[in-house]
């Protein structure tokens, strides 16, 4: 492999070499190893190249590679560049490296030759320096050495390589006699491409002029067929117009397909379809007014079938959204122009005043309405107001019909819509105009009527206090006149749901529940409904506040109770049988009963006074009793008289019964004040049964063991007080169901008292379990005035009957006969009992803990839970066992087993 440096090359600047490709060398020729290092003055060349896609040549300082391939053209930086395989030759002039670098080093060590190696070289400055400095001749001759020892090298360069030179010189006119051949080549190639283009663009311009041709051709024919079929169509039309109303539809069909043909094409500028335009003109706005009173007509009538068919032709015509929106704006325009009219004071005053002034209605002939509102605020002169009244209501009846009318129109034009259907693509009309405007104001109509309502009735109550004045106290006769509209409406919707699913079908499922149309009519009424609701709840409340009116007076006396109940029943009766409106008017009443209750409940004493059970009745007492009957009384005559008010609706009467529920609740909340001391007073009793002895032995006691053993003290005081409270106190209330609940709590909390305090008797002899037994026998007369059946009372007196005969049960029989132990009688009773027939040094549960018997019953209260209680009765049992085997004393006796055993199945069923 040869390296050859050419005469052209030159070293730019210190640090850059230029290396070229030389064209004449192989593709397969390869370079071994080239390095090249630069460092100073010596430049190594080590390279390597392969058969591989690229040569990698490090190297220190940047180096310039120029090739034929534009692509290996790249400037790269030191320590990496490739060369690309598709170079074919590579020239490194060794020598011309290694002179390049003396001359280059020779020329930086002369400071006056420096310049002319930097990149900004400037010749002009160059030349001034060597003038200013005054040393030109020393620098020419520096120059001419210069120059001449580069020619110098030049000539040992060209000298050296001339072989190579001359080789390459033949190279090139080798080069020149290819080209010349390439040259040759090339224009007997375009020769013969001229020649081939000459067959072919005539052939291609004489294709593209008969396909235009074939075009034209195509788009003259299909527009004469659209003449064609045009002036078809307008014959069937001008024979179809021949027949009249009865081939209206078919007269529509052939217009719409008149009117596909001509979106379809342009046919403007035709004679024989200019001639006919006009007269299409003129026969479509006949058809369409045609159908537009057959619309008119069908809907006035109530007649489907015209309804359906000209709602046909319009769908036809393709003009079905727009004059359904033509139609509904009319009609809600003619409502909102009938309310006007109906709330214009000004009318009023002529009606008033004879003359008679008919309100405009909407007509089948007429679309349009005036936007007049109310009139100026005339008032009605002295003398005249139930003229005006009476005019006001006439006219609001006959605005009622006409709405009601309007809707039936539209309800019957929904029904239409919707079963209609295109025989083309099944679709029912409803479906086709859904998401239009139209149909937004044909489901919401009853909305928008609403809305004008709130809107008109709010204006003519402000331009006119009479109006405004009327509508808040005759509110109940507004709603009963618009109530009529709504249950036409409601049959309308339910006859309508039957034959289709219209979206104007009420919602409403029974009396009770309130239908679409009645919640958005009654909001739109609102503002009056609040005035008359204001003023109800003012009368009722000022019936209630009059019963205690003065405190020293007392309670409310039946006298005025009633009268308190017939302005609640007029209230009431005002609502006319109306659902919503007696609902509302019943929570009036709800508020009436809370207020009543309330003060009664102010007026209740709850002192020493009020809780004294010694003797009669005091005055305090005496005001007490009478303020539960002045409850009593106002329940009854609430229930007697309100809610069997005939016509009253079930949802108002379930308000009313909920708020004199509360009363009840109230009466038993004063009644038992009273008898909780009563109940606290006889618990006393019932404990101070262990101040007397039971220890007694049947040998002992004559007085036991005889049919007339007499019972205890205690119980002879329990029957005397019993009986006088009952009669002195108890049968001062008039409310015997409430006194009989509460006495009966009472009763059952009396014999679960007596029960346990009969458990916790110790000690407790035959005699004794005697005169127990006369106890429990005695207590049912005891109890009998606060309940004559004591069966009645239930699991306490169970559990009197099963401690009755535990009392004379053996040791032995405790655990193997059925006892109702932890069935009718807790454990901790029986166990409480078993304490009595244990050893004397076992002490009970209260007495381990130096309670009282009292105290022991208290905190049973405060522990209802068996559990807590077994294991108080079992850490009992334990301390005793303790103490006992601490002394050497352990024993084991019958009662202490049954006893364990007792616990265990306590515990056990916990």
């Amino acid at each position: 492999m040869n390296y050859q440096t050419t005469d052209n090359e030159a070293l730019s600047s210190e640090n850059e070499e230029i290396l070229t490709l030389d064209d004449e060398m192989t593709t397969q020729a390869a370079i071994d190893e080239t390095m090249i290092e630069m460092t100073g003055e010596m430049v190594e060349h080590e390279m390597t190249a392969h058969m591989e896609d690229s040569v990698v040549i490090k190297m220190k300082k940047t180096v310039v590679i120029l090739c034929p391939n534009d692509a290996c053209n790249q400037l790269y930086k030191p320590n990496e560049f490739k060369l690309n395989k598709s170079c074919s030759n590579l020239i490194f002039g060794k020598s011309l490296l290694v002179m390049a670098s003396e001359l280059l080093d020779e020329l930086a060590h002369e400071e006056t030759l420096r310049p002319l190696l930097e990149d900004k070289f400037n010749a002009k400055s160059f030349a001034t320096a060597a003038i200013q400095s005054q040393t030109i001749g020393e620098t020419l001759q520096k120059l001419a050495n210069g120059i001449a020892e580069l020619d110098r090298a030049l000539y040992s360069q060209v000298v050296s390589n001339y072989e190579d030179l001359l080789s390459q010189a033949t190279g090139i006119e080798a080069l020149e006699g290819v080209l010349k051949m390439m040259k040759t080549r090339i224009e007997s190639l375009t020769s013969s491409v001229d020649r081939i283009g000459a067959k072919v663009v005539d052939p291609y311009q004489k294709l593209v002029s008969r396909t235009d041709q074939l075009v034209r051709l195509q788009a003259a024919c299909d527009l004469l067929r659209k003449v064609i079929r045009m002036l078809f169509l307008i014959k069937r039309l001008k024979s179809q117009m021949q027949g009249g109303i009865r081939e209206i539809t078919k007269v529509a069909q052939t217009f719409n397909e008149i009117d596909q043909l001509v979106q379809g094409s342009d046919l403007n500028g035709i004679q024989v379809v200019e001639d006919e335009k006009p007269w299409l003109a003129r026969s479509r706005k006949e058809v369409e007014a045609h159908a537009k009173r057959m619309l008119l007509q069908g809907l006035e009538l109530m007649n489907p079938t015209q309804v359906s068919m000209a709602l046909q032709v319009f769908h036809n015509l393709s003009q079905l959204p727009s004059t359904l929106l033509t139609i509904l704006t009319g009609f809600k325009d003619a409502i909102q122009y009938d309310i006007q009219r109906a709330l214009d004071p000004t009318t009023l005053s002529a009606e008033s005043a004879g003359s008679s002034s008919s309100s405009s209605s909407f007509s089948s002939s007429s679309f349009s309405s005036s936007s007049s509102g109310p009139g100026r605020a005339t008032l009605p002169t002295p003398g005249t107001s139930a003229a005006w009244k009476a005019a006001l209501w006439t006219k609001l009846e006959k605005l009622v019909n006409s709405i009601q009318k309007t809707y039936s129109q539209i309800r019957q034009l929904g029904v239409v819509l919707d079963k209609r259907r295109d025989p083309l693509s099944q679709m029912s009309f409803m479906d086709t105009v859904e998401g239009t405007p139209a149909h937004t104001l044909l489901v919401n109509f009853w909305t928008i009527i609403t809305e004008q309502l709130a809107v008109e009735f709010a204006a003519a109550a402000k331009a006119s206090t009479f109006l405004n004045q009327a509508f808040e106290s005759d509110y109940p006769k507004l709603v009963r006149v618009f109530g009529d509209l709504l249950t036409a409406i409601e049959q309308s919707s339910q006859e309508g749901a039957k034959q289709s699913p219209y979206p104007l079908t009420s919602s409403k499922k029974n009396d009770e529940q309130i239908s679409e149309h009645e919640t958005a009519l009654l909001k739109a009424l609102s503002p009056f409904e609040k005035a008359y609701l204001s003023r109800s709840l003012s009368r009722l409340l000022d019936s209630i506040n009059q019963l205690f009116t003065s405190v020293s007076r007392g309670p409310p006396r039946e006298d005025d109770i009633i009268t308190a109940i017939k302005v609640i029943n007029s209230e009431l009766s005002s609502a006319g049988g109306h659902t919503t409106l007696a609902r509302v008017i019943a929570r009036n009443v709800e508020k009436c009963i809370k207020v009543y209750n309330m003060k009664c409940e102010e007026m209740l004493q709850t002192g020493k006074e009020a809780l004294q059970v010694s003797g009669p009745p005091c005055p305090v007492q005496l005001r007490n009793q009478a303020l539960v009957n002045a409850l009593y009384s106002f329940h009854k005559a609430v229930t007697q008289n309100v809610l069997t008010q005939p016509g009253l609706p079930q949802g108002a009467a379930s308000v009313i019964r909920g708020a004199i529920q509360q009363t009840i609740v109230q009466m038993e909340a004063m009644v038992s004040i009273f008898v909780n001391e009563v109940q606290s007073v006889m618990g006393q009793m019932i404990a101070s049964m262990h101040a007397e002895s039971y220890g007694g032995d049947l040998k002992t006691d004559s007085t036991v063991g005889t049919p007339d053993t007499p019972c205890s003290g205690y119980m002879k005081e329990l029957q005397s007080f019993t009986s006088r409270i009952y009669a002195q106190h108890m049968c001062q209330y008039l409310c015997a169901d409430t006194v009989h609940k509460q006495l009966l709590g009472v009763a059952s909390r009396v014999l679960e008292l007596l029960v346990r305090h009969q458990c916790l008797v110790r000690p407790l002899g035959e005699a004794g379990k005697m005169r127990l037994t006369t106890d429990m026998t005695q207590v049912e007369v005891v109890l009998s005035p606060f309940c004559p059946k004591i069966a009645d009372i239930g699991q306490p007196y169970k559990m009197l009957r099963t401690m009755r005969r535990l009392l004379f049960l053996s040791s032995e029989h405790l655990l193997t006969e059925t006892t109702g132990m932890g069935d009718t009688l807790p454990y901790s009773y029986a166990l409480s009992y078993l304490f009595s027939r244990a050893p004397s040094d076992l002490k009970s549960p209260h007495q381990l803990q130096g309670w009282s018997e009292q105290q022991y019953s208290d905190w049973m209260d405060k522990h209802p839970n068996e559990r807590d209680r077994l294991v108080f009765i079992q850490a009992t049992i334990d301390t005793y066992l303790a103490k006992t085997k601490g002394q050497g004393q352990s024993k084991s006796t019958p009662i202490l087993t049954v006893m364990a055993e007792l616990l265990k199945r306590g515990l056990g069923t916990m």
